[in-house]
């Protein structure tokens, strides 16, 4: 590409993409979508508008689509040749290590077919590569819910767990408090090592079976009825028992043989002649969520009844991720460019540590990757990687660690597991004082949103694991300076083990005989000791 040519584009769209873009990424989808939710004792249909902007995924693809044809288009031909075709990446996007179509892009060269690869054909096959516009994703379970602790404090193994149990917790798992502080972390809990934890939470959220589809097109309404029967676990027929939330007239005009039962085609006349029982209106610019039609609770992040089970809903933009990632490698551009002659040579663009190639970044092909050139691709990447929708399920489920955990620092404390007992019993539904799996409440939460950017800040990444690892602590430790200097692990008071004096003072120090120093107690011993001039 000319110099020139490169500077107009990158300009253009520096000064104007990028003052627009954010603010109004994706455009309005083409008319309402039913969709099909299914609850505990009946199925709830949906009708929703998805807005999101002023600019279609469609238009951004394809914008994204010109710049992938400018890059492998090497003679500036206007067409790519079987050569040039053979390096299209299949899943769309320029990535170090991606598969390219290799000897299958003749697959791509349709209309017409002549041995070359126009935009038209490229485009085509980009939009298909990066998948639906709007599509259904199940989120991976939190990781607080992958800890083992229930069945541990399960001591007599009966299935539930007692206040005595819980109040023994720290002693019986001591064994897990692998950094011996006294506190019990999310990662020391964990069954197996966090990155495998968290590859099987991917997995997992994969395999669960989704409760909500799309019912648009006869192709959806087929595959959702197959998702039903499994989800109600049953092969033919769905009884009228099963779904005691439907009113009796409702399941009757919909059931043609008058069976008490709804099969394959009974399905099929719900699912495309029922009114909605909800219409709502979804937006990511500003994100909210408005509930036209039907009952709900909340503004901004309704809830509202599917068959039986509080569903929340909510609408949560994540294009800032697209410019964090593109400033991440502006920074380290700088720290790079070694010898400060304002570009990287192939020998200094490694530093960036970015998945992909230097022939993808180097647009004119100088062999000088410039900051424009950066900015522009990035940018452009990060549009292609969150350049569609998708209503994300999340089940949070509250668990037993969370709920003993009051202070929220991803760490059980001595303190925290003492007052465990009064915590459970607020979850202690049938007054039996243990907790029983199906006392923990489950919050079904849908988001509307763009795909989550894993890779856009390693600094991050890297701050989430350590409290992961490590939980967070409270830095900021008021009081004596002894008492900070003894708060072994930060937890804002001293047991006796952080204690470093005799056990008579420890005693006399601690004045509510909690077994713990806390900072009132230090400050007021402080000040005793201040007035006595000692």
């Amino acid at each position: 590409m000319p110099q020139f040519h490169l500077q107009r584009l990158i300009l253009l769209f520096v000064c104007v993409g990028l003052t627009i873009l954010p603010a109004e990424l994706f455009g309005q989808q083409s008319g309402p979508s039913r969709l099909l939710f299914l609850g505990p004792n009946r199925p709830v249909v949906l009708e929703m508008e998805f807005i999101a902007g002023r600019f279609s995924i469609d238009e951004m693809r394809s914008q994204y689509a010109k710049e992938v044809f400018k890059q492998l288009d090497k003679d500036s031909s206007g067409t790519l040749s079987p050569e040039e075709a053979k390096q299209i990446p299949t899943e769309g996007r320029l990535r170090v290590g991606v598969e390219r179509l290799g000897e299958t892009w003749t697959s791509i060269d349709v209309s017409p077919n002549d041995q070359q690869v126009t935009l038209a054909e490229l485009t085509a096959h980009i939009q298909n590569a990066l998948g639906p516009s709007l599509s259904i994703e199940r989120a991976p379970p939190k990781l607080a819910a992958t800890v083992r602790l229930y069945e541990d404090l399960d001591i007599n193994k009966d299935g539930k767990v007692s206040a005595d149990e819980v109040e023994q917790g720290l002693k019986v798992l001591q064994a897990f408090d692998f950094d011996d502080d006294e506190t019990l972390s999310v990662a020391e809990l964990q069954p197996f090592p966090i990155s495998v934890v968290q590859a099987q939470q991917q997995e997992q959220a994969k395999e669960e079976p989704v409760p909500l589809f799309f019912i648009r097109d006869d192709a959806e309404i087929e595959q959702a009825i197959s998702g039903l029967f499994e989800h109600y676990s049953t092969e033919e027929a769905v009884s009228a028992k099963i779904l005691s939330g439907l009113a009796e007239r409702d399941f009757s005009r919909f059931d043609l043989n008058d069976d008490q039962a709804w099969d394959r085609d009974d399905w099929e006349l719900y699912l495309k002649r029922s009114r909605p029982d909800f219409v709502m209106k979804v937006s990511l610019s500003p994100p909210g969520v408005e509930v036209v039609k039907g009952e709900y609770t909340g503004r901004n992040r309704p809830t509202i009844d599917i068959g039986g089970m509080p569903v929340e809903w909510r609408a949560t933009s994540k294009v800032y991720q697209q410019f964090d990632s593109t400033r991440l490698f502006l920074t380290r551009f700088i720290m790079s460019d070694v010898d400060k002659n304002k570009y990287l040579d192939p020998m200094e663009f490694n530093g960036l540590q970015a998945d992909v190639p230097f022939e993808a970044v180097d647009l004119d092909g100088n062999q000088q990757v410039t900051r424009e050139e950066i900015q522009f691709f990035f940018t452009m990447d990060g549009l292609a990687a969150q350049s569609r929708l998708i209503l994300l399920l999340s089940n949070e489920t509250k668990t037993l660690f969370e709920i003993l955990d009051t202070n929220l620092d991803r760490r059980l404390n001595p303190r925290e597991f003492l007052a465990g007992p009064e915590r459970l019993l607020e979850h202690d539904l049938n007054g039996d004082q243990a907790l029983l799996p199906d006392e923990l409440m489950s919050e079904f939460r849908v988001t509307f949103t763009q795909p989550q950017l894993f890779e856009i800040d390693p600094a991050r990444a890297q701050n989430n694991m350590m409290n992961q690892r490590q939980g967070r602590t409270n830095e900021q430790v008021s009081g004596p300076v002894w008492f900070s200097r003894m708060d072994d692990n930060l937890d804002g008071e001293i047991s006796w083990r952080e204690f470093l004096g005799p056990r008579e003072m420890f005693d006399t120090l601690d004045t509510n005989s909690d077994h713990f120093i806390d900072q009132s107690e230090a400050e007021a011993a402080e000040a005793l000791r201040t007035d006595s001039g000692i």
